[in-house]
Formats: structure tokens, C-alpha cells, sequence
């Protein structure tokens, strides 16, 4: 409760805040969290307030156009919305390091171990994990009994300390916490410490005591994200905002989907058509646009315009979409979502990939392009109240897409549930995040999720997923409820062992916090409790191998449990001892069928890495049933594939002709696309005449696709490589002769690799077979393949034919898909121009001896550039900068342990 007192000293000069004690908010909060009853905690924060205004209404009784409000007094109630101004760089450890040199606390003591291990088990349970607390209690025989600052007073020495941090200032930064320090009593610092980490524990919400300041403040604040212009805008609870608007130049907190059950998707939809999107992997971010001026905020409400340029003449977009907006579009307001685009490979990176798109560089080989998926403002028009159909086509209006540079993100019109779930099997074969859907009829409302849009992911949906069983070795002491347990743990795979023996050594991978209920992490606790160790850096256990990554204690192996983990994909990380880590990883379940021996090994990790380009949904959701194909079609047996000429020397079996309904029988096909005479459901009639079954999906029962031609499915298809893609010529065929007739080089499409590998013992290069007869007409399309391939061939066709019979996998192939360029030596040149020119030839015909392309000049479409030394290194990059494709400048130990290896190596460690 603020004083009366202070009104004493009231001056049109002053606010509120210069005159309230500092310890009157912290009573305020103290009696907050300590409340158990949730409905009384609001009260306490409502005297509180009601007092402020009270006070304010005196001091600023005769002034107009006041701008004193409970900012103040907001910003330290809920330091968590002030990110960017309150931004302290000030963790825990650096706090207990400060009292410790400033109390000049013994570094052994017990006050010192307590500030440095404030997350271990001591004394009360309920103290680990809360350093505000236990910062209380060292401080308390040695602070002031009463503080001496106002909330003012805090205020600007918090600013102080954000303003000097930014500018990498530590010596004010430590002046100002200092003065913070030594005018505080320890009841006060308790509450500075919860302020500065931003963890207030009040146990209510903001939007609780954003409802009790105004009505109105949860949505300014959702369309603004400024909590200062919220608590000046309704500093008086009697005026109401008529009508709260998005605002150019104002970072406003977008739009959200819910996660929702695919089987949902109708009833959510009220049985009405709904849009497919494709579910985008970057960053959030809205585009602000007035003239020639330019900003860019992100879903916090961050500014990112420097790194995106705020003028057509800066940045890493501005300028190269400046000018695809119509000549009539004066101003705009877009969002999207922002993504890294690859030009070599024309393609969009994973966020999961080592880049960041808000720290981009210029040299990375990537471009920033923004991928718009609304549009709230055109010229000063405002639409979030306009239908999402309504906005979709005012968009197409704004601007002129540009490829790798701003698109507008594709939608399709769909009605069924089979349609969502055909959508989210081809972003599984896209290796793509999901999909989103959304109600042609919904308005856009900042901040609110699941008001007509919703998101599908692969992990929502049950057995979609590769689920790893990976063993504790370490673990992590938690903070808050989970308070002196262990919260966090480190996960590891095993190094295989010898056949018959159990592994011994283990690599971190992961580190996990989510997934279990706190009956289970208690439960786990109890378990695990007494192995645990303390983990010394210079001393670490020699069988657990980690990265940078380190825990705080470990456990033996023998002493551990196995834990299902589910994740998105697996990406790589120099953090964990196996170069790589999972993405979104949570605990499914803890394996207590399961020794501890049993976990997943290196080279089975390497196997799902590699599967999907690191993503761990592969399967494909059945439309019947929502099951995955593998799950569902276990009664149907395997049939054997009839590659190649079977029994091609015994006389044709006739026996078959007069059950034409049974060649097919017990074979599942699935037929992508028909052709000009049949079409797909008469392609699929006739397979179940001759006594076959047919499924929409293909899964591993699947005996081949059929395809008559080629859209944009069979291609995902072909790029998933699991399945054999058949021309329904073959079909055809089978159904004229009435027998299963053997497969062909001219019937595929496409192979799978064991199909591959089979037609490369029974065919040579040209498709000829090396023991059937042939005919006329087979003859002449081998010859025609020879024809084909007689001319000149390019890099790319060489590897296609490598990887098509599969010598891709020889080691005289490494630099295939390498264009390669030598860039000349200073040294080199110096030992004389016939030694230097003998060591480039030797050099050049070593690279070509295992597959690269060397180039004579460095020009566009060079993928590497190899030097001996960094003399012109500047040079190099200068030039680079002027190519479309980027380079990669390595050093020649690449090439030498490339060679030595057998495989390429990883670029990263040689980059020069």
C-alpha cells in the first residue's frame, strides 16, 4: 500500500514513482506469492494499484496531458514483457559471483557454496532451484534492515545496467548493481533478483492483472506488445479504447494455430471448405511498409529491420524486394514467415540446419526470403477484420512474387479429412515441418490460437514417428517446482559393441525436459537418486563422452534407464560428443522392459539420420484409419518381387489363363495416376479382377506404384526412394497376357535401391540384358539409349547413372558432384614454374581420378575452392561475393583426408 505520506511532498515536477518506496512493491508481491488462496491473490494487486491512482489523481490534480502512469511499477511486476529494455545479461552464476567478491564471502565458505550450488538439495527442499530465496538468507545478517531506494530510483539503475550491457559495458554494468545492492535490504534484492532473471513465482497470471488494470489491456497489449503505451493508453479504468486496431511501425503478437486431431478436421471446419498450407520451418516475422521506409518484427516483437534492411539500400531483403511492389501500394503491413533459401539447390533450409536467418551472413551461399502468408494493412486500410478468403486476395495485389526472395506461401482449397491427410503424407515425403489449415471465414485476431487456424505436424499424430531409446548418463538439478530434483537429463547412444558383449563406451546426444508429469519425474528421481555423481570437467567419467554440452552429475551405465524419446528430426550440433542432436525432444516413456545394455547404438542413429535426410517421420497416416500403412496391413503376406526374367528358359506356364482373377492375388499395388485410355479407378478395377488390392497409400506391404503419368506426387514419391515407380504399361501388359510379366528397364520409372541393385547384375548400361533373348523393337530403344548417352556426358548425368546402378558408393566417385577450382600457390610459384605446374597437373588429375570436375579459371558454378595457403584469401572472398553461387573455400588437408578416407569429409572443419 503506498503511504500517505507521501503526499506530503507532492510537486508538479514529480511521479508517482519517484515518490513510492521501492519496499512497498515488494511487500505488495511478497503478500501476493505468499497467498494460497488463487481468487485473494488479485486483491493485494489491486489495492496496490488503486492506491497508485489515487496518488496520482492528487499529485497531477490541476495538469493536463500527463504522462506519469503505473509503467513504472508495470515494467517490474511483469519484467518478462520487457524483454529488449529490461535485457540484463545476467544469469545466476554471474549474480553469485558478484556477492561473493562483494560480500568477500570465503570462496570455500558455506554462504559461497550455497550462492554457486543454489540448484543442489541443502537444508529445506523447497529453497533448490530458487536463487532469490537462497540469496535471502546469505544476505540477511549482512544487508540493511530498510532499503533506501523509490521504484524510480530502481528503475533507472535497471536501465543503467540494460544500457551498458548492450554496449558490452561489465564495469558499469557491476557500478550499477552495486548501488542496487548497497541501498537494498535483503527483502528487497530477493525481489531485484526475481526481477533481473525476469522469474517472478507470483502464481497469477499476466493477463489476470492485465484484466484488473483495464479491460481493454490484454488486447492493446496483444496488438501492440508495449506495455508502456498500455499502462499511459488506460491509465484511467473509466475510458475504454473503442476500437483496438493494428498500427504501422507497431509490433503486434500474430495470429496462432492450435494444434487439432486430424480426424477433427471436418467438425472444426463446420463441414465447410478449408485452405492447406504448407507449415513453414523459419521465423515468424511481419513486414512494416511506408514508402521507401521499412520495419521487421518478430513474433516477440523484436526489431530485426537492421538485419533485414530498413531502407531499399541496406539489409539482407529490403533491397531486392523494394521494387516487386505494385507502383499504387504506399504502405503495408505483411506476415510470413522468414526463410533461408538455398539457390544452388532451389530449395528452403530446415531451422533445425546450422544457420541463423536473423544473423545470416553474406557469404553462408544462402538468401533471405520472405514467405507471406496475410496481409493486415494496405494503404491505411486496415483488414484484420476482413475474411481470410477476402485477405488472400487482397494479397495477390500487393506485390509481384520473387522466387528465393518474397513468395506468397501456396494454399489449396480442400473439403475432406482425406484431403488434409493426402496433405500432411506428402509433406512427410517433402521432409517438411506439416501443414497448416485454415477457415476461409476467419478474422485475424493477434494473439489468440486456435481461431480457425489449425496445424497438423507428423509428431502430433501417434506411431508417425521414429521413437529412439536412448540411455540417462547425466542430469541436471531443476529450478522452481522442480526444485532440489533432478528436471534435465543428458541422453546418450552407445558405441556398438563386439557381437556378445554389452557396449561400454556412450555418446552424448540430447539434453530433455519435457514429456513427463511431475509424478513421473518424481518417480524417476527416486529410481536414479542415489547414483548420481558430481560430474568435474577436468575429470570426467572416461565411458560418458560429451561435447560442450556437460552435465552436472552423471551416472553409471549399469545404474541407468532406458527412456523412449520422441523428436522432429535430428540435426546437427557440435554440443553433443555425436555431432549432432534432436530436435523438440521429449520423453514418451521410461523402458522398464528394457536393460540398460539395450539402448539405441551409433551405427543405428546414423541409419535414421540418414534416412530422411534427419527426419523422423517417414511413415505415412492411413486415410481409413488414421493408422499408420506399416500398422494396418499386417494380414496380407509378402510376395516376392519377380524382377527380371523369371524361369525365362522353362516353357510359359498356361495354367494361369484360365484364372485370370488370381495372377494378382495376394499383391498390393498403389496407383498414383492413370493414362490417356484408362483411367486411375479403371487401372484399379482391373487389379482387383485379376485378384490384387489396391491402397491410396503406399506402405512396406506395397508391391510397386503405378503411375501413367508423373505429377507432383509420384515425383515425392520418387524423391522418398523407398518404393519402385512401375509405368502402367507394365499393368497393361500383365492384363494382355494374363500372367505376371517380369519387370524391364523400360518399364521403370523409378528404382528402389534393392531393385536397383538386382537390375545391375541382370543389365548392362544401356538396359540390354546380358541373358535374355531380345527383339526388334527392344533392340532399337537400346540404341537409342546408346545414342543417348554417346553424347558428351555432364557431371550431373555421370553421377544419375553411378547412383541408377548403384556405384555411387565407390570410393573413385567421392567428388562427383564437385566443381573444383586450384587456386594458385605464392609458394609454390616460387620453387619455379616447371615444378609448380607438375604439382597443379598431379593435383588436378588426382581430383578428376575420383570424380570432381576441375576448372582451369575460377568462374560462375565453381562449388569449391581448394588453397595451400591464406596469402590472397581476402582476394578469393572478394570474388565470391560477386558470384550468384556461393563457393566454399577449403584447405587441401580436405582433399588429402577425403581421399584417405574413402568419403567425403565434413567441409565445416576445413573451412578456410
Amino acid at each position: 500500500m503506498i503511504p500517505d505520506h507521501a503526499s506530503d511532498s507532492i510537486s508538479s515536477q514529480l511521479t508517482v514513482a519517484s515518490q513510492v518506496p521501492f519496499e512497498d512493491l515488494c511487500t505488495t508481491l511478497e503478500q501476493i506469492q505468499k497467498c494460497k488462496s488463487r481468487p485473494q491473490k488479485p486483491k493485494y494487486f489491486k489495492d496496490f494499484l488503486d492506491s497508485w491512482r489515487k496518488f496520482h489523481d492528487a499529485l497531477h490534480e490541476n495538469e493536463k496531458d500527463v504522462t506519469d502512469s503505473f509503467y513504472p511499477a508495470m515494467r517490474l511486476i511483469l519484467p518478462q514483457l520487457e524483454r529488449e529494455r529490461m535485457a540484463y545479461g545476467i544469469k545466476e552464476t554471474m549474480l553469485a559471483k558478484l556477492y561473493i567478491e562483494l560480500l568477500n564471502l570465503p570462496k570455500d565458505g558455506k554462504d559461497a557454496l550455497k550462492l554457486l550450488n543454489y540448484r543442489a538439495p541443502a537444508g529445506s527442499q523447497d529453497d533448490a532451484g530458487d536463487f532469490a530465496r537462497i540469496a535471502y538468507f546469505v544476505l540477511k545478517p549482512r544487508c540493511l534492515k530498510k532499503g533506501q531506494l523509490t521504484i524510480q530510483q530502481v528503475n533507472d539503475l535497471l536501465d543503467s545496467i540494460a544500457n551498458n550491457n548492450a554496449i558490452k559495458r561489465k564495469d558499469m554494468v557491476k557500478k550499477s548493481l552495486l548501488q542496487l545492492i548497497t541501498q537494498s535490504s535483503a527483502f528487497e534484492q530477493k525481489w531485484l533478483i526475481r526481477m533481473i532473471l525476469k522469474d517472478m513465482k507470483l502464481g497469477v497470471s499476466q493477463q489476470t492483472l492485465f484484466s484488473i488494470f483495464h479491460p481493454d489491456a490484454v488486447e492493446l497489449y496483444n496488438v501492440t506488445t508495449d506495455l508502456e503505451k498500455v499502462c499511459r493508453q488506460l491509465h484511467d479504468p473509466t475510458i475504454f479504447l473503442g476500437d483496438v486496431s493494428i498500427t504501422l511501425f507497431s509490433p503486434f503478437k500474430p495470429m496462432l494455430a492450435a494444434i487439432v486431431n486430424i480426424r477433427e478436421i471436418e467438425k472444426q471446419m463446420n463441414n465447410q471448405s478449408f485452405y492447406i498450407e504448407t507449415k513453414l520451418d523459419g521465423e515468424r516475422m511481419q513486414m512494416h511498409k511506408d514508402g521507401d521506409v521499412y520495419k521487421y518484427f518478430s513474433r516477440n516483437g523484436y526489431d530485426y529491420s537492421q538485419q533485414f534492411g530498413s531502407s531499399p539500400c541496406e539489409g539482407s531483403l529490403t533491397p531486392f524486394v523494394h521494387k516487386a511492389f505494385k507502383n499504387d501500394i504506399q504502405n503495408c503491413i505483411l506476415d510470413g514467415e522468414m526463410m533461408a533459401y538455398d539457390p544452388t539447390t532451389q530449395a528452403f533450409m530446415q531451422k533445425g540446419s546450422k544457420f541463423d536467418i536473423k544473423r545470416m551472413a553474406d557469404d553462408s551461399g544462402l538468401q533471405t526470403c520472405f514467405c507471406v502468408f496475410d496481409v493486415l494493412m494496405v494503404n491505411n486500410q486496415k483488414l484484420a477484420r476482413e475474411m481470410l478468403s477476402k485477405r488472400y486476395e487482397i494479397l495477390a495485389s500487393v506485390f509481384t512474387p520473387i522466387a528465393g526472395r518474397l513468395q506468397i506461401v501456396l494454399k489449396n482449397q480442400a473439403n475432406t479429412q482425406k484431403e488434409a491427410v493426402d496433405a500432411l503424407n506428402e509433406a512427410i515425403d517433402n521432409r517438411e515441418e506439416g501443414i497448416v489449415i485454415k477457415n476461409p471465414l476467419s478474422v485475424y485476431k493477434p494473439d489468440k490460437r486456435g481461431e480457425g487456424w489449425f496445424k497438423i505436424k507428423p509428431e502430433y499424430v501417434n506411431e508417425l514417428m521414429d521413437e529412439l531409446d536412448l540411455l540417462i548418463v547425466g542430469g541436471y538439478w531443476g529450478k522452481g517446482l522442480r526444485g532440489g530434483m533432478m528436471s534435465h537429463f543428458l541422453c546418450a547412444v552407445a558405441e556398438t559393441p563386439p557381437p556378445g558383449e554389452k557396449p561400454s563406451v556412450f555418446h552424448s546426444i540430447c539434453r530433455v525436459g519435457s514429456g513427463y508429469s511431475m509424478k513421473e519425474l518424481y518417480d524417476l528421481g527416486l529410481k536414479l537418486a542415489k547414483y548420481w555423481k558430481p560430474y568435474h570437467r577436468r575429470d570426467p567419467p572416461p565411458n560418458i563422452l560429451c561435447g560442450t554440452e556437460k552435465p552436472e552429475v552423471f551416472i553409471e551405465p549399469y545404474n541407468s534407464v532406458i527412456v523412449q524419446i520422441k523428436a522432429a528430426e535430428i540435426v546437427s550440433s557440435d554440443m553433443y560428443r555425436t555431432d549432432y542432436t534432436l530436435r523438440f525432444p521429449r520423453i514418451e516413456r521410461i523402458r522398464e522392459d528394457k536393460e540398460w545394455h539395450d539402448c539405441m547404438t551409433l551405427d543405428l542413429i546414423e541409419q535414421l539420420r540418414g534416412k530422411a535426410s534427419g527426419k523422423l517421420a517417414t511413415r505415412h497416416l492411413d486415410v481409413d484409419d488414421n493408422e499408420p500403412q506399416e500398422k494396418k496391413r499386417k494380414t496380407i503376406s509378402k510376395v516376392k518381387k519377380k524382377i527380371g526374367l523369371v524361369d525365362h528358359f522353362k516353357a510359359p506356364d498356361l495354367s494361369s489363363i484360365s484364372r485370370v482373377s488370381s495372377i494378382f492375388e495376394d499383391v498390393e499395388f498403389c496407383v498414383m495416376t492413370g493414362t490417356r485410355s484408362y483411367s486411375k479407378n479403371e487401372l484399379e478395377s482391373k487389379i482387383a479382377e485379376y485378384g490384387g488390392s489396391v491402397v491410396q497409400n503406399p506402405g512396406s506391404d506395397t508391391y510397386c506404384v503405378i503411375a501413367g503419368t508423373e505429377n507432383i506426387r509420384v515425383k515425392n514419391l520418387i524423391s522418398s526412394d523407398k518404393h519402385d515407380v512401375v509405368k502402367a504399361e507394365w499393368l497393361l501388359q500383365c492384363f494382355e497376357a494374363k500372367r505376371f510379366v517380369p519387370w524391364q528397364p523400360g518399364f521403370m520409372i523409378h528404382m528402389s535401391p534393392e531393385t536397383k541393385q538386382h537390375f545391375a547384375y541382370e543389365y548392362d548400361a544401356y538396359g540390354d540384358s546380358y541373358t535374355s533373348d531380345t527383339d526388334i523393337t527392344q533392340l532399337k530403344e537400346v540404341f537409342l539409349r546408346i545414342n543417348d548417352l554417346q553424347k558428351e556426358p555432364s557431371q550431373d548425368m555421370i553421377a544419375d547413372i553411378e547412383a541408377r546402378y548403384s556405384w555411387d558408393s565407390s570410393p573413385l566417385s567421392i567428388f562427383r558432384q564437385c566443381i573444383i577450382y586450384l587456386y594458385p600457390s605464392d609458394e609454390l610459384n616460387s620453387s619455379g614454374a616447371k615444378i609448380y605446374q607438375r604439382k597443379l597437373l598431379t593435383e588436378t588429375l588426382m581430383l578428376r581420378f575420383y570424380g570432381a570436375k576441375v576448372i582451369s579459371q575460377l568462374e560462375e558454378g565453381v562449388s569449391h575452392v581448394i588453397v595451400g595457403d591464406h596469402a590472397h584469401l581476402e582476394e578469393i572472398k572478394a570474388i565470391r561475393r560477386q558470384f550468384k553461387r556461393k563457393f566454399k573455400i577449403l584447405s587441401q588437408q580436405w582433399v588429402k583426408d577425403s581421399i584417405k578416407a574413402g568419403k567425403l569429409q565434413k567441409e565445416n572443419v576445413y573451412l578456410i
